[in-house]
């Protein structure tokens, strides 16, 4: 993906190369996770009638917030590289990595997960046969919050698991509304980590909707739902009750959607609402679907 900016390798008057692009992945480690990234870099015409080595890339990894940018450390090198000649026209990717424990990856990731991430390089490059000084030039890449949050999903930390309640649809009694209603649940999440909040929220209502519709004509949809809560005459009131406040606070968010007629604009969901709405909404439909 590109950078930001194009980040400049040469001296102080002089430019030899620059840093074009870098792709970036994350590996599970023994003691952590790994980051990885990977320069893509282009030499320019030397005007120098010595060839001009690059022996390495010294870089300082950053991470940046709204406000600030805040240190994570010094990258290291991938050993099986070599130095490289910056002849002209030449073109070769340059892998840095930076290592990462949970426990501090986890701190990042709360920092970060809510938004796009922005990682911050302070590099200075070193030359094996120059006395020229080098210069030390910042570069920035951005990640989308959907593929930072995908690229988070992908490490299988637990705590980033979206949808982790085991809905028994295919032995249900009302085995097709839940099918779809689970589908929209789907929706919701892959919504969410698009970064679609009000639609995450959308489809949820509408994964609800679903499961209402599912009641015969003339039947009262909550009542009908609970048919099949048998026993304790306690547990099916207990159920009711709560199945209806459930029912009214989804009433009660239509109204976030906003009115065409009168011209009211829809609210906005945070990532904290939209994530409970999918939590919630999954939590009583593998309930209901389960009974």
């Amino acid at each position: 993906m590109p950078l930001q900016n194009k980040i400049r390798i040469g001296g102080s008057n002089t430019s030899f190369a620059e840093i074009t692009d870098c792709r970036f992945s994350i590996q599970k480690t023994f003691v952590g996770y790994r980051f990885a990234f990977t320069f893509d870099v282009i030499s320019f015409k030397n005007e120098n009638p010595n060839s001009i080595i690059l022996q390495r890339l010294d870089i300082d990894l950053s991470f940046q917030d709204s406000q600030s940018s805040h240190l994570l450390g010094r990258m290291i090198d991938n050993l099986t590289e070599k130095s490289r000649e910056l002849c002209e026209g030449a073109e070769f990717s340059i892998t840095k990595y930076f290592d990462i424990k949970t426990d501090d990856f986890l701190r990042l990731i709360n920092e970060s997960h809510r938004s796009d991430m922005t990682f911050e390089f302070q590099i200075n490059p070193v030359f094996l046969n120059t006395s020229r000084q080098s210069k030390s030039e910042t570069g920035r890449l951005k990640i989308s919050h959907s593929d930072w949050l995908r690229q988070i999903n992908d490490t299988q930390l637990d705590r980033f698991e979206l949808i982790t309640i085991r809905i028994p649809v295919a032995t249900s009694h009302l085995h097709t509304p839940f099918v779809e209603a689970l589908r929209k649940i789907r929706e919701a999440e892959q919504q969410y980590i698009r970064g679609d909040w009000n639609g995450a929220a959308a489809s949820c209502r509408a994964a609800w909707k679903t499961v209402l519709s599912s009641a015969p004509p003339g039947a009262k949809p909550i009542e009908h739902l609970l048919a099949q809560v048998t026993g304790d005459l306690r547990r099916k009131e207990f159920a009711t009750e709560l199945i209806k406040g459930f029912h009214n606070i989804q009433n009660k968010a239509v109204h976030l959607e906003g009115d065409i007629n009168t011209g009211k604009p829809p609210a906005d969901v945070s990532p904290e609402d939209a994530l409970l709405c999918i939590h919630w909404y999954t939590a009583i439909i593998g309930y209901l679907s389960s009974i």
